[in-house]
């Protein structure tokens, strides 16, 4: 999954982009709300981190923008302003949920998982397909209850599969998903990330490669 932070501050900035993919998230960060717009379009985001006092474009106006034209990427404000009537302000433009500044990082990673469960409709913090099992909150797969080790980006992309399943998905969808505009992913890598978690799945991992149109996990529940 990947994750849009719009923080004028550098310091709060960098130490949420930094506990965010410590969680296992690809993050974009962005200081300057008017550009905010033109990111969003290209992006391919689950969640939104929105800081109100940007620069360029105020974050109740981005919120607006979005909501109006029907987007429904979840958002979480943070912010400084902490007063109730500017909490419920935020929350009825269409907010999923509102932390005011200061707050821990670790609150920032409990709220972020609960409100892309609820924009998923997860029951709970697990995906699953056939014998296969994976814990977002603590990052495990398990085969037929026996936990497999898969790499960062192994793991990024079965999770994008797991939450996609039985639809067909291109190789630039999957790409996407996990990369930032720091760290481009290639269509090979893909090719790559695939045949490793293939070799180590087995036809547990139900990927099914959909020639010259990308790949498509089957449903197995």
């Amino acid at each position: 999954m990947k994750i849009l932070i719009l923080e004028d501050n550098a310091i709060l900035a960098q130490g949420l982009r930094s506990v965010i993919e410590e969680a296992g998230y690809s993050v974009d960060l962005l200081m300057d709300g008017s550009q905010a717009i033109a990111w969003l379009q290209t992006g391919q985001y689950d969640l939104l981190m929105l800081d109100l006092g940007l620069p360029g474009m105020d974050g109740i106006e981005i919120l607006r923008y979005l909501r109006r034209r029907n987007n429904p990427i979840p958002v979480i404000i943070i912010t400084a302003r902490d007063r109730l009537d500017q909490r419920i302000s935020g929350l009825e433009e269409g907010a999923d949920d509102y932390l005011c500044k200061p707050f821990s990082l670790e609150e920032v990673v409990a709220r972020v998982r609960a409100v892309i469960r609820r924009s998923r409709s997860f029951s709970d913090n697990r995906l699953k397909n056939g014998d296969l099992e994976l814990c977002l909150a603590s990052r495990t797969l398990t085969l037929k209850g026996e936990e497999v080790v898969l790499h960062r980006r192994e793991l990024a992309v079965l999770e994008y599969f797991l939450l996609n399943r039985g639809r067909l998905l291109s190789k630039d969808q999957v790409a996407d998903s996990i990369a930032s505009f720091e760290q481009d992913i290639s269509a090979g890598a893909i090719e790559t990330y695939v045949s490793r978690i293939r070799k180590k799945l087995g036809n547990a991992a139900a990927i099914r490669t959909v020639r010259g149109l990308g790949y498509l996990m089957d449903n197995l529940d």
